[in-house]
């Protein structure tokens, strides 16, 4: 094939996108299949968003020239190994002739700063009663998105610049056009994140889950037992659970198990490790139940100091199994947790929170009344949060940790004070036990 002939074009799994922020031209090319993205210099980005399979290498060329006043030789000259890297890293592929129709023109968009993550509750509706539940799903909410209110969202979200959706509930698997919702975002192409309690999941399921390329299932484990998991969803729910994790990683599909820490599982914590390792999970997150929803004056919610004693039995048994955690498990990216800095809560009404964990009183905006983009540049609440510093916070200034924790989990001090601030005593727990991160890398 000559290649000056051929029509470079970018692999279906890639997106890419430029945000003009405040701080200049944020540009990616994200692999929605790995949730692996680079940050390409100008002249990568220009070659690669031509790469549409509508234009061939010829015609780029001469684009580029025109565009830079660099003679043809000296583009084709520098294009040369930078095509050949992008074949070699499966980024783009070469066709004979022109696509029919070519991939879609990359999103560019205006925004205070980059907004790369959404968590979307595309129903209230489950088929648990979780005791600990944040949002008090059970009954399908009055006045949820359609289904086509959620086509278009994606679509909105798409040329937002956003990388990566999560979808949950509620129990996503009850809304009749999940697969539907599913297909769409990975056609723009996002990548995509479902949250299930792993009751309804079958082999049907899984095989839709492989086929559309979601990139992880997340899956809530709450006890080493059947009794323990049990008393906190329902009856059956830990054997539909487990059935579930191993359908699931027969298929080779990524899981994280979601431990919510509660007292009946203080003396399970060490259990529920060797589970998951014998489960071979990929990924898993220990956190305390939110004071909200159906927790809020429970008395099965533990203290920070009860937290900490957890951590140490679990770092003692990471350390003993030769898996002792050297670096925070979330990595710089979600600094400060992300409110107001890299992700949206959208709830099944179409109201916008900074994250699930506030209550839903704290609503940012509803997107049947303003779009994504004007929310995330001029909310008043965004704005306040991000001129927050932790260093304002007297206990937090001192903290050798204030550049990795950021405070805390905001949403968590709101609840317990009705106020917005830093110093979340969970994340200080937190910190007191895992202290062994370079904080060089952060």
């Amino acid at each position: 094939m000559n290649r000056l002939k051929s029509y470079p074009v970018l692999q279906k799994e890639f997106s890419i996108s430029k945000v003009h922020t405040e701080k200049g031209d944020d540009m990616f090319i994200y692999n929605t299949a790995t949730r692996m993205k680079a940050r390409p210099n100008e002249a990568t980005f220009e070659f690669a968003q031509r790469c549409r399979g509508n234009k061939s290498v010829e015609e780029i060329i001469s684009e580029l020239s025109q565009m830079s006043g660099e003679s043809p030789g000296k583009i084709q000259k520098d294009l040369s190994p930078l095509m050949k890297k992008m074949v070699d890293n499966n980024i783009i592929y070469f066709a004979p002739s022109p696509l029919h129709p070519p991939r879609p023109e990359p999103y560019e968009v205006d925004l205070r700063r980059r907004l790369p993550s959404i968590m979307l509750e595309i129903t209230r509706h489950c088929n648990l009663q979780c005791k600990h539940c944040y949002s008090n799903s059970g009954t399908k909410r009055e006045g949820e998105l359609t289904y086509e209110e959620i086509k278009q969202l994606i679509d909105e979200l798409a040329h937002t610049g956003v990388l990566n959706i999560v979808i949950t509930g509620g129990e996503p698997l009850l809304h009749p056009h999940l697969f539907d919702i599913l297909a769409q975002a990975r056609s723009k192409p996002l990548s995509c994140m479902v949250f299930t309690n792993g009751t309804l999941i079958t082999e049907e399921v899984v095989r839709q889950f492989k086929e559309l390329g979601i990139v992880s299932v997340a899956i809530s484990i709450d006890g080493a037992t059947a009794e323990t998991h049990n008393a906190f969803r329902g009856v059956k729910s830990f054997n539909r659970a487990v059935q579930a994790i191993k359908m699931l990683k027969e298929a080779g599909i990524p899981i994280r198990a979601n431990v919510s820490v509660h007292k009946s599982i203080s003396d399970e914590i060490v259990d529920v490790l060797r589970l998951l390792k014998k489960w071979g999970i990929d990924e898993h997150s220990i956190h305390p139940i939110s004071y909200t929803g159906r927790s809020e004056g429970s008395d099965f919610t533990i203290t920070p100091e009860e937290y900490e004693d957890i951590l140490k039995q679990v770092k003692k048994y990471e350390i003993s199994c030769g898996e002792a955690k050297k670096r925070l498990p979330y990595g710089p990216e979600l600094i400060n947790c992300g409110i107001g800095l890299s992700s949206l809560f959208i709830k099944s009404n179409g109201d916008v929170s900074p994250c699930p964990a506030f209550p839903d009183e704290i609503s940012i905006g509803n997107i049947r009344e303003v779009t994504v983009a004007e929310i995330w540049n001029n909310s008043e609440f965004l704005n306040k949060v991000r001129r927050m510093s932790a260093s304002e916070n007297d206990m937090c200034r001192e903290c050798p940790h204030i550049k990795v924790c950021g405070g805390g989990c905001m949403a968590d001090i709101y609840r317990r004070t009705g106020e917005l601030g830093w110093g979340d005593p969970f994340e200080c727990a937190y910190f007191t036990v895992y202290d062994d991160y370079d904080p060089y890398r952060y």
